[in-house]
């Protein structure tokens, strides 16, 4: 991957003399670690619901969501508003605060990604999550995220699937991360979650910088829009 000639890579967040001082409000912004529930009585076939809600939602391929988002790793901390756009195979997400230092603009396609800074310096690499492995220091499993927001398991191995009474995802465990859904939303006849932690265990043994510490994503879903 590399910049656009003429631009030298940003150096990585955790560099940034802000961002340490974000690490406890970034805790505290989504801190709730309680999964809300739901004033209705539980449904008798948990399984059964979720399977119509996956049926429903896995073909769904143009979606936005609006959120907070807050990460941390083991010493840092930052927040960021994230609005996230799909279109099939196209996806845009506009990142707002000191996680995207002013905006980031990161768009992507097979085969191909880009992410504009607020000084308009443009980066591009194969793929959406080795932008953000460059810029934040920090590999994040975006192709995963998609379904993961939608409350959807991503395709390949799940090693631990929980359901809650009323057949919507409560904790999932897939490609080193545990993801728990705190929180949902109806939107329709839908409900999508509202609120999620996800956290990966450090690697330390592993060569890719972007796996060696724990990291901790929380996000909170504002606004949802399928089409």
């Amino acid at each position: 991957m590399s910049p656009q000639p003429g631009h030298p890579w940003p150096a990585p967040l955790a560099s940034l003399p802000s961002a340490r001082s974000l690490a406890s409000a970034a805790v505290c912004l989504l801190l709730t670690a309680c999964a809300t529930v739901p004033d209705r009585p539980p449904v008798g076939d948990p399984e059964g619901v979720f399977r119509r809600h996956h049926e429903r939602l896995a073909p769904v391929e143009h979606w936005q969501i609006r959120a907070r988002l807050a990460l941390r790793t083991d010493s840092e901390g930052w927040l960021a508003t994230l609005l996230w756009a799909r279109r099939g195979a196209h996806q845009q997400l506009d990142l707002t605060g000191p996680l995207g230092r002013g905006h980031l603009r990161l768009t992507s396609e097979p085969g191909q990604a880009r992410l504009r800074d607020s000084d308009n310096n443009i980066y591009h690499a194969p793929t959406a999550e080795e932008l953000v492995l460059r810029a934040t220091g920090h590999r994040l499993p975006l192709g995963e995220l998609q379904y993961w927001v939608r409350g959807l398991p991503a395709p390949g191995a799940v090693q631990r699937r929980e359901l809650d009474a009323w057949g919507r995802l409560a904790r999932l465990d897939q490609q080193r991360w545990r993801i728990e859904f705190l929180d949902y939303v109806r939107h329709g006849d839908l409900e999508l979650p509202s609120r999620l932690f996800a956290r990966r265990a450090p690697d330390p043994a592993n060569a890719d910088n972007g796996l060696r510490e724990t990291i901790e994503v929380r996000l909170a879903i504002e606004h949802w829009t399928l089409k």
